[in-house]
């Protein structure tokens, strides 16, 4: 027996000796091997043609394979993804491809349909190419190409998978040469100027240097002084501001931080409430209000005060609300594209409605419930009647309502979305329902006044109409900003498209108060009043003197039209981003001014909290920076934008996609109400590096949107001798 079972178990024995040991789990990407890029050659001139080499080298020890881009098999699901990046200083002109006669292994691969397949797999190295083109913009010097962050690499074994993600993707080292560029090869001209946008520069650009003269579409001040930065992955990105934030000295802005403008801001929002009156939804019911008031005290001024308190009371509570909801969560939600979209179709139906296509109605079942509610008088009755007023009311409420929360969310000082309310959201929020619902009462109380109300008539139809140019005005001013936030630049929404709108907008609006054409629910007349003239002739100036910003300059410059008119009309439609050379990364700056600062002359930092979609960025950017006055105090600082809702594009040397810019300025954002406790924006700042390491913030402006030049320009000098001090 024994002779039998020994061979046995030496058979068995001599298997568990010669199997192989499962293979081990892939923790994360650099368990599956290397990932790494060159570009051949890696010095070349502008317009010169390159190839990006990616190679992805499995590790042996592991086991591992990895998958072509394009499968044999079709019915292969896993393959590799290079995503290309922005066009930046390389231009790519061809997608990857597999490497031509390269011999994929085969590995079993699954049931599709009770068909058996092979996958293609490679357990060595894998070089993919792609041809880019030097761009004529390019600026000289050593760049850093990183691929599109949605490139997708993946390394398996018998265990598991591991996916790329963007921090694992490599970078490669490109020396633009000085020297006049090389002609572009023929096959790549289109491609390159499509990534342009525009047809290819006969002459090379300048391409920087102390001296270099103001471009088109940037203030005076610019330089050339602050180039593209390479991007940093947000964890890395993130530390150093945290390091920066640990070495702040915030001892001189602790006491400043208030809000000074309280009283300024109730005024602002109830006489938006008191506009909101004047309007075809609200006017004519006021009359009608409190006659129903007179009806139900039956003549008892008591009764009367109870009823008509119930029913502003009652508005106060709705519309404050409101009023509040939108002061708390505006300034966050108004950057959103989804929020802007819809606000643009909201204000667009309402629109459409005032213009008189169709009427906005409850449904029947809500109005019979309100009315049977409302007719039986008393507390009861008044709430349910001033709950159907509101409701009714808001087509024509909500516009100066949005516009007041607008003001807010631009000038706002609060914190986060679960900080506990500011006083100038709740005291707002009462303001503007207060001063709504406070002529209901006034007139309950004095019901004489009644006889000198002016009669509803024809002028509320154009009041109306009026309204309707004003909301399809915000709609497109709402898309705009949802593109913006969606495509930079903008495609359909564009600054040039939404103006010339504007300049439509307000001829239309002017020819109708002139009585040339009429809508549906006009009344027929043959003349019009005074004051109707006046506001025609308003609307066609307004036009008129629009007009012009349609066209450009010889050299590329757009035609901006002198006035402050212009200058808010600008800013409103946020014009197309655009690099005011201003540097991007505070911490870089805190270094530079320490080692640099002696030689430059420049011993502060002064910061600019910005946004792409920020309409006072854009006014003081656009119309304060370049002034004299201010522009030669701006040059004695070292200069840097922070932007907190999404980094441009061409403030990086390659795009490292739309998630990493978003991340990039929420670390902003973060930053900037972790140190100045405030959610202004803009907002403007001073820091400076002392000689025991510490970073001390000098002052911080007390304004969002720069009213004074002048007052501006005295805080700037206040900082900079503050420095010497």
């Amino acid at each position: 027996m024994w002779r039998f079972a020994f061979p046995a178990f030496a058979v068995l024995l001599l298997n568990s000796t010669v199997s192989p040991a499962a293979d081990p789990e892939l923790a994360s990407f650099a368990d599956t091997g290397t990932l790494s890029a060159e570009i051949i050659p890696a010095k070349a001139k502008r317009g010169q043609t390159v190839t990006y080499r990616v190679t992805m080298t499995p590790n042996v020890a592991n086991h591992v394979w990895t998958y072509p881009i394009t499968p044999a098999d079709a019915r292969q699901s896993e393959k590799t993804k290079i995503a290309l990046p922005a066009a930046g200083d390389l231009i790519f002109v061809a997608d990857a491809k597999d490497p031509a006669g390269f011999t994929w292994a085969e590995k079993p691969g699954e049931t599709l349909d009770g068909e058996k397949f092979t996958k293609q797999v490679s357990f060595g190295p894998v070089t993919w190419e792609l041809k880019a083109v030097v761009s004529p913009k390019a600026t000289m010097g050593a760049k850093s190409v990183i691929l599109g962050d949605r490139s997708r690499f993946q390394g398996c074994n018998d265990a598991n998978c591991v996916f790329s993600r963007p921090p694992d993707l490599p970078a490669a080292t490109l020396e633009v040469l000085d020297g006049e560029p090389v002609p572009i090869e023929s096959q790549f001209v289109a491609a390159v100027e499509k990534a342009l946008g525009a047809p290819l520069p006969v002459t090379p650009p300048r391409t920087g240097g102390p001296e270099l003269a103001p471009q088109p579409d940037r203030p005076a001040h610019s330089a050339g002084l602050y180039p593209p930065k390479e991007p940093k992955p947000i964890d890395r990105y993130r530390a150093e501001l945290n390091t920066l934030k640990d070495s702040l000295d915030t001892s001189a802005i602790t006491e400043t931080s208030k809000d000074e403008s309280l009283g300024a801001f109730v005024v602002t929002a109830a006489l938006w409430g008191l506009i909101s009156l004047v309007t075809p939804c609200v006017f004519p019911m006021i009359p009608i209000t409190v006659s129903i008031f007179l009806k139900h005290a039956h003549g008892s001024f008591r009764e009367r005060m109870k009823l008509a308190g119930v029913y502003c009371a009652t508005i106060i509570v709705v519309l404050g609300l409101s009023a509040f909801a939108l002061l708390r969560f505006m300034a966050t939600l108004s950057v959103h594209p989804v929020t802007n979209v819809l606000l643009g179709l909201i204000f667009m139906v309402m629109a459409l409605s005032l213009f008189g296509m169709y009427e906005l109605t409850l449904p029947n079942f809500m109005v019979r419930r309100l009315q049977s509610k409302q007719s039986k008088g008393g507390v009861v009755g008044t709430i349910f009647g001033a709950l159907a007023f509101t409701i009714i009311s808001f087509t024509c409420v909500a516009p100066f309502l949005g516009g007041f929360a607008g003001i807010s969310a631009a000038n706002s000082t609060g914190g986060s979305l679960i900080a506990v309310p500011t006083a100038r959201e709740i005291a707002g929020g009462i303001a503007f329902a207060t001063a709504f619902a406070l002529p209901f009462f006034i007139l309950a109380l004095v019901p004489g006044l009644l006889k000198s109300l002016p009669k509803s008539g024809g002028w509320l139809d154009s009041v109306k109409v009026v309204m309707a140019f004003l909301e399809v005005a915000a709609a497109l001013k709402f898309f705009r900003t949802a593109e913006l936030r969606i495509f930079s630049p903008a495609e359909f929404f564009t600054y040039d498209l939404v103006l010339a709108a504007y300049v439509a907008i307000s001829v239309a609006c002017g020819l109708y108060l002139l009585n040339l054409y009429r809508l549906p629910h006009d009344e027929e007349k043959s003349n019009i009043g005074v004051i109707r003239l006046l506001f025609a002739l308003t609307f066609l100036t307004l036009g008129l003197y629009l007009f012009p910003g349609m066209f450009k300059h010889s050299d590329g410059r757009p035609q901006r039209p002198n006035g402050a008119i212009f200058s808010w009309v600008d800013a409103f439609l946020l014009p197309e981003p655009k690099h005011l050379d201003w540097g991007t990364d505070l911490p870089g700056a805190v270094e530079r001014v320490r080692t640099e600062g002696a030689q430059t002359g420049k011993r502060a930092i002064i910061v600019d909290y910005t946004g792409v979609t920020c309409s006072n960025c854009k006014y003081n950017e656009n119309t304060v920076f370049p002034q004299a006055k201010v522009n030669e105090l701006l040059d004695q600082f070292e200069r840097v934008q922070m932007y907190t809702d999404e980094v441009p594009t061409n403030l990086f040397t390659t795009d490292p996609g739309k998630d990493a810019r978003e991340d990039e300025a929420r670390a902003n954002d973060d930053f900037k109400f972790d140190v100045f406790k405030d959610q202004r924006l803009p907002l403007y700042a001073v820091l400076q590096p002392m000689a025991d390491g510490k970073v001390k913030v000098l002052g911080k402006y007390d304004e969002g949107k720069i009213n004074s030049p002048d007052k501006f320009a005295a805080w700037l000098k206040e900082m900079q001798a503050q420095t010497k001090k």
